[in-house]
C-alpha cells in the first residue's frame, strides 16, 4: 500500500513538472514571438538615436567632411543590428518550440517524402530537406513537413543529408504535434537547426564596431 502511493505520488509530481515545463516553453515562445516584432525596428532606431542624444552627429556633414568613429557606428548598427536583432530572435523562437514540443503529446506517422534539395546562391550553394508526412489526430488526417524548428535553409549539407537518412520515405515515425494546434507538428524535438544561424547573428552584431575602427583608422 505504502509503494503504490510512493509511485502514484512520483508520477503526480512528474506529470505536475512536465505541465510547469511545458507552459514556461509555451510563454518563452510567445515572447520571442513578440520580440520578433519590436526587436528589429527598435534595433533601427536605437544606435542613431543614442548618438545623436549624446551630441556625436552635432558636426555632422553629409558631403565634405569624414565621419568619426562614433557616425560611422551609428550609421551602420542601423543598417546590420536590425536584422541581427530579427535572426537572433527567430532563432531563440525556434529555440522555444523545441522545447515546448517535448511536452506535447504524439502520435505515429509515415514519410511520404524526403529529399534532400540543393541551390547555388551568389556565395553559397544552400540545402534544404524536402519533407513530406502525414498523421492523425482524433481521426482528423494532417500532414507536416518539419523535422526540426529551424531555418528551412542553411548553408551546411551535412545536417540536412543526416535528417534525411534519419527519416526516409516510408518510414513510420513519432510526431510531436501542439495539442492547441494539431496541425503545427515536428519530428524531433532538438533545437539543432535552430542555432544554425548563429554565426550569422555575430557576423552582423560585430560588423558595425569592426568597419567603424576601420573606417576611423582610414580617416586619421
Amino acid at each position: 500500500m505504502t509503494l503504490t502511493m510512493t509511485v502514484r505520488g512520483q508520477d503526480q509530481i512528474m506529470a505536475t513538472s512536465t505541465r510547469s515545463v511545458g507552459t514556461s516553453d509555451a510563454g518563452a515562445v510567445r515572447l520571442w514571438e513578440r520580440l520578433g516584432t519590436i526587436g528589429p525596428p527598435l534595433a533601427f532606431i536605437l544606435p542613431p538615436a543614442v548618438v545623436w542624444l549624446l551630441g556625436g552627429f552635432d558636426d555632422f556633414r553629409w558631403i565634405g567632411d569624414a565621419v568619426t568613429l562614433v557616425q560611422s557606428f551609428a550609421m551602420l548598427g542601423a543598417m546590420c543590428f536590425p536584422f541581427a536583432a530579427f535572426l537572433y530572435c527567430g532563432a531563440r523562437w525556434n529555440q522555444a518550440l523545441a522545447r515546448a514540443s517535448r511536452a506535447w503529446p504524439t502520435t505515429t506517422g509515415v514519410v511520404n517524402e524526403s529529399s534532400v534539395k540543393g541551390s547555388e546562391g551568389r556565395r553559397r550553394p544552400s540545402y534544404r530537406l524536402e519533407l513530406r508526412y502525414s498523421y492523425e489526430v482524433d481521426g482528423q488526417s494532417y500532414d507536416g513537413d518539419q523535422a526540426q524548428f529551424g531555418p528551412t535553409r542553411v548553408t551546411e549539407k551535412l545536417p540536412i543529408e543526416t535528417l534525411a537518412q534519419r527519416y526516409p520515405q516510408g518510414a513510420q515515425v513519432t510526431v510531436h504535434y501542439d495539442p492547441d494546434d494539431p496541425s503545427t507538428s515536428v519530428l524531433d524535438t532538438s533545437d539543432e537547426m535552430a542555432r544554425q544561424m548563429d554565426w550569422r547573428i555575430w557576423y552582423l552584431a560585430a560588423a558595425p564596431f569592426l568597419v567603424s575602427v576601420a573606417v576611423a583608422l582610414w580617416n586619421q
